[in-house]
C-alpha cells in the first residue's frame, strides 16, 4: 500500500508537470501533497521500527539464571519443534531438570516430542576446595561429607528425570534420553545450549559460607548461581552469536568426550 501511494504521488506530479490543466488544478495543493508525504513517512517509520524490534540483537542479551526456565519452556512448548537437544554444564543439574520435566508434563497427550538431554557435572568423588570448608588458617579445604551430599543431589536429579521419562513415554508426550556424566573440573562453569542454536552462558558468581545441611554441625563453603547473570546468544543474531554458540558447543562436546559415567551406588 505504501509503495502504491508513493508511485501515485510520483505519477501525479509528472502529469502535472507536462499537462497544463492538471498542473493548474493542483496549483495551491502543496499542503495536501505534504500531508500525503508525511503519512508515507509515518508508515515507513513504523515499519522500520517493527523490523528493528523483531531482529535479534547482534550482541548477547542478559537474563537471570531463574529466567532460563522461561526459555526452556518456550522451546519445549513449541508444537513445530519435535526434536530438542539440551546440553548443559552445571553444579548438580537441577537448573535444567526442573523446567524440562515440568514443561514436558504440561504437553498434551500424544505430543511425541523427542528430547535428548546431556548434563555435565563436577566429579564429587575426588577432593576439592570449593565446595568445601575452612581450615584453622582460614583456607579452603576439602569436605568429604558435603561432596557426598552434592553427589546425592545429582543422583536425585537423575532419578527425577527417569521417573519423568517413564511417565512421558506412557502418555506418548515425549521420548526422553537423559545422560549425566562427570569430569574433574572446578565447578564454576554454568552454561546451557539448546538445539545448538541458543546459548545461555555464565558462571557461578558467588561463594558463600553457611551452615552445612548434613552432620556434623559446621560451616561450609558453597557456590551459588541461581541469581547469576547469563548472556543469551543466538546463532541467528549474526556473526558474533554464531561464533559464541559454536565455541561453547565445541567446548561442551570436548569435555563430554573426556568425562566419565556417574559412580554406581554401593549397596549398604
Amino acid at each position: 500500500m505504501t509503495k502504491a501511494l508513493l508511485l501515485g504521488v510520483f505519477l501525479l506530479g509528472m502529469v502535472a508537470q507536462f499537462v497544463q490543466p492538471v498542473g493548474d488544478a493542483l496549483e495551491g495543493k502543496v499542503y495536501a501533497g505534504g500531508a500525503i508525504l508525511s503519512l508515507v513517512g509515518y508508515v515507513l517509520y513504523d515499519a522500520v521500527s517493527e523490523l528493528d524490534h523483531r531482529t535479534p540483537p547482534e550482541s548477547g542479551s542478559e537474563i537471570r539464571t531463574a529466567e532460563l526456565n522461561e526459555h526452556i519452556e518456550r522451546v519445549l512448548g513449541n508444537r513445530r519443534t519435535r526434536r530438542i537437544r539440551i546440553d548443559a554444564i552445571g553444579y548438580t543439574g537441577e537448573t535444567v531438570q526442573a523446567p524440562v520435566s515440568r514443561s514436558l508434563e504440561a504437553l498434551e497427550e500424544g505430543a511425541r516430542r523427542n528430547v535428548r538431554v546431556r548434563i555435565l557435572v563436577p566429579d564429587f568423588t575426588v577432593p576439592m576446595a570449593i565446595p568445601g570448608t575452612l581450615d584453622a588458617d582460614g583456607r579452603a579445604v576439602d569436605d568429604p561429607a558435603y561432596r557426598a551430599y552434592q553427589l546425592d543431589r545429582v543422583r536425585w536429579n537423575v532419578r527425577e528425570f527417569g521417573g519423568a521419562a517413564r511417565s512421558l513415554r506412557g502418555s506418548r508426550r515425549a521420548e526422553m534420553d537423559v545422560q549425566f556424566r562427570m569430569l574433574r573440573i572446578t565447578p564454576l562453569l554454568k552454561f546451557c545450549l539448546i538445539n545448538g542454536e541458543e546459548l545461555f552462558d555464565g558462571i557461578y558468581d558467588k561463594v558463600v559460607q553457611e551452615p552445612a545441611p548434613v552432620p556434623p554441625e559446621r560451616q561450609i563453603l558453597d557456590l551459588k548461581g541461581y541469581q547469576a547473570v547469563l548472556t543469551h546468544w543466538r546463532s541467528e543474531s549474526g556473526a558474533a552469536g554464531r561464533e559464541k554458540v559454536a565455541q561453547r558447543q565445541d567446548l561442551f562436546d570436548t569435555l563430554w568426550r573426556l568425562s566419565s559415567p556417574l559412580p554406581e551406588v554401593r549397596a549398604s
